[in-house]
């Protein structure tokens, strides 16, 4: 039965994974806190609307914090990844009309450098996102957060379940020793210790 139970599991991750094709088209809109503000969840729905209008299949996804909030609501247009910034909710019939539709890009959505007023389209091009290794984050912006399904499909509690599956106790505290890991309530204790 627990084996059963484990090929299940695998099969409802793999069907997941499905979902993610990296050439598939895919509109994520930040909906962190700052673009919230913003009005990012009224863009998601007019780019919902405006999909379904166009008979498009186009998934349209609500992602978490991408943390640059000052040019929010901000979508990126994937697989292309055209970072588009302070998107209204009157851009979206153009967006979907050219970008999403044809391809073409719509400059004044892009980001223009400051000092060198050069436009940049992709997030990783932006100074504020060009430095930044995105470790915890780094897939923050192709899934929705409140689905678990998402976390699953990036490989997510992958560690979690090699402890309870592979591992021993002793094994468990051996790999946090090693990783060094510290508590954050102020001390910095080693979490092995706790």
């Amino acid at each position: 039965m627990e084996e059963n139970q484990d090929v299940q599991a695998h099969q409802v991750i793999e069907d997941i994974r499905l979902k993610y094709d990296p050439k598939k088209k895919v509109i994520t809109v930040c909906a962190g806190t700052g673009c919230r503000a913003y009005g990012s969840l009224k863009v998601k729905e007019a780019l919902e609307a405006e999909i379904q209008k166009q008979n498009m299949k186009v998934d349209v996804v609500a992602t978490g914090c991408l943390g640059f909030c000052e040019k929010g609501p901000m979508a990126v247009m994937h697989p292309d990844k055209y970072f588009y910034q302070s998107v209204k909710v009157e851009d979206v019939p153009e967006i979907v009309s050219k970008t999403v539709a044809k391809g073409e890009v719509i400059s004044r959505l892009f980001y223009r450098h400051p000092d060198t007023k050069k436009t940049l389209f992709r997030e990783e091009d932006l100074p504020f996102y060009k430095k930044q290794v995105r470790i915890v984050f780094g897939k923050n912006g192709m899934i929705d957060p409140t689905l678990i399904g998402d976390y699953l499909a990036i490989d997510g509690y992958q560690a979690l379940a090699k402890v309870l599956s592979e591992m021993t106790p002793d094994g468990v505290i051996s790999e946090v020793k090693k990783a060094g890991l510290r508590g954050r309530g102020g001390g910095g204790f080693h979490a092995a210790v706790k």
